[in-house]
């Protein structure tokens, strides 16, 4: 009996998997920080970041990677793709009133969320972004405790 060989594509993740990914963390850098500034940040032109979210080109590596410094999140979408995270190796803790009136803010629109008795995907994208306002300024906290007691 004669063997195939077959040729399966290995789910790997695609071109066009990473270039949505990438579209939707800058969009939301974006909105965040105004599309000058992020462009000025990355050491990049609007143009550059227009292309990026239309899906038009992708950015050049050091450029994408560059997005982190003007968004720790920017990236967020693109990292999940290959079920790993970007995370700082060092974190500025966290001004503590600042990190409490996120908290204090989170936590008023969460409940506000939930009073239908339902959290739908619209509730859990406004959620999501306010959250990771939150979860690096918290871990700022918990980061600090470690390296005392270490």
């Amino acid at each position: 009996m004669p063997h195939r060989i077959t040729s399966v594509r290995n789910g790997g993740v695609s071109k066009s998997d990473v270039s949505a990914a990438l579209a939707v963390g800058w969009s939301r850098a974006v909105r965040a920080t105004g599309k000058g500034t992020f462009a000025d940040k990355i050491d990049s032109s609007t143009k550059t970041i227009d292309r990026a979210l239309i899906g038009e080109t992708l950015p050049e590596l050091h450029t994408a990677l560059a997005s982190l410094s003007a968004d720790p999140t920017a990236l967020d979408e693109v990292a999940a793709l290959y079920g790993v995270r970007f995370c700082p190796l060092t974190v500025q803790a966290a001004n503590d009133l600042e990190l409490v009136g996120n908290l204090s803010q989170t936590v008023t629109e969460f409940l506000h969320r939930l009073s239908d008795g339902t959290r739908c995907h619209r509730d859990t994208a406004i959620l999501a972004d306010l959250f990771r306002r939150v979860i690096p300024q918290m871990q700022a906290i918990v980061d600090e405790h470690d390296r005392r007691v270490a």
